[in-house]
């Protein structure tokens, strides 16, 4: 076999390890701590009263939110912990735009605090609007 040959298997193998390094590189995919769901399972959380937290940042969120929602932007959940205290045993649905980024990064963060009934709005509030489900602003 000559140098610059490649073998088909080798080859694949590095395709392979590629590709898992890449999809473990996406944020939503880090925190295997992170339930995620979609919206029928989460309007029927929020149906039952859980805790709905729009994370995303406050001028966003202002635009369009989900009704009853309390904006707690990212960067700002940690230190609000305490806010949410009465919380720690009930279901929270946070939620980000698509669901992959701020989301997923805000229910590692609480589900590591003990808040260990949140779940990530996985496509987010636009799969919220997508499904027709209603929205409020200001």
């Amino acid at each position: 076999m000559k140098p610059e040959t490649i073998d088909l298997r080798q080859a694949l193998a590095w395709l392979a390890l590629l590709a898992a390094a890449i999809f473990a590189s996406f944020p939503g995919t880090r925190h295997a701590d992170v339930r995620q769901v979609d919206v029928a399972e989460a309007k029927a959380l929020i149906d039952a009263g859980a805790l709905v937290i729009d994370v995303r940042e406050r001028a966003v969120a202002a635009n369009s939110h989900l009704p009853g929602a309390a904006l707690i932007p990212l960067e700002a959940l940690a230190a609000s912990l305490a806010q949410i205290e009465s919380a720690r045993a009930a279901a929270i649905v946070v939620y980000c735009g698509d669901g992959s980024m701020r989301g997923p990064e805000a229910a590692h963060i609480l589900t590591q605090a003990g808040f260990v009934q949140t779940v990530n709005l996985r496509p987010g509030i636009d799969g919220w609007r997508r499904a027709g489900l209603p929205t409020a602003s200001g």
